[in-house]
This record gives structure tokens, sequence and C-alpha cells, in this order.
């Protein structure tokens, strides 16, 4: 094991990406959801406040409801377009399962119980690199657009 340098050289800063990545997405969602629910809250009283407000100052107070309209619907289409929801899910479970697999390897437990630390190794690094692997398969069917052929590259 003292020699078997994949952790330290790709296993960890693969995990440290999915782990950043995850983290990233999340901020970004939770931003995105907080902005349309909060403006999606205040439009409706943007509204009724309209007619309380004194006649000389309602044509200015009426852009309120317009912004506060279109922070809601562009939150939730920016969210949709950048999928932050999806890509969170998507990097959170790799990341589980790439801890998953080396506390399986650390414990010789799971699919590295009775083997040996070579063969232990070797079927580590090709859980992992599927793992990987997987990850640009979601990738794709997260952010292409399933509409579009592989031939339209114009």
């Amino acid at each position: 094991m003292k020699d078997f340098n994949y952790l330290d050289e790709r296993f960890d800063p693969q995990l440290k990406y999915f782990e950043a990545k995850s983290a990233f997405n999340q901020r970004r969602y939770l931003l995105m959801r907080r902005l349309m629910l909060i403006a999606s809250w205040l439009t409706p009283v943007a509204i009724f406040v309209q007619f309380l407000v004194v006649k000389d100052w309602r044509d200015y107070w009426a852009i309120v409801p317009m912004i506060l309209s279109t922070i809601a619907v562009g939150s939730y289409q920016w969210e949709e377009v950048h999928n932050y929801g999806s890509q969170w899910s998507k990097f959170r479970l790799v990341a589980e399962n790439l801890k998953h697999q080396r506390a399986y390897f650390e414990f010789k437990t799971g699919p590295y119980n009775n083997l040996s630390p070579e063969q232990s190794q070797k079927m580590f690094v090709e859980i992992v690199e599927k793992l990987l692997e997987g990850t640009d398969i979601n990738y794709f069917t997260l952010m292409v657009d399933p509409h579009r052929s592989p031939t339209d590259n114009k």
C-alpha cells in the first residue's frame, strides 16, 4: 500500500473536484430558488400596494411588480438553462460513490473482501475509473440538447 500513489495522485484530486462542483452547484441552485420564491411572494404584494400608493407615484410604483415578476421568471429560467439542481445531484452522487469505494477498499469489505493487496488495488482503480468515466455520459445526458442532432455542428 505504501507504493500505491493512485490515492494521492488521482483519487483525492478527483474527489475534491466533485465535492467542489457539488458545492458550487448547490449554492447556485439554492440562490436561484430563493430569488424565485421571494420575488414570487412579493409580486402580488407589490401589485396590491400599487393601489395604495398616491396617484402621483403610482406610475413609478408600477415598475416594481414588473421587476419582481421578471426576477421570479428569470431566476427560474436561469436555473433551468444551467441545470444547477441536476448538476448538484450528479456531482454529489459521484463524490459519495467515490467515498464509499475508498471505505470499502481501506477496510477490505465489499468487492475487496478476501483479495490480495495487489488485486484490491487493481479492482479499486478499475471501479473508480469506471465511476469517473460514467460521469462523462451523465454530463452529456444533462447538458447536450436532446433535440439537436450530433451532426448539427453548424
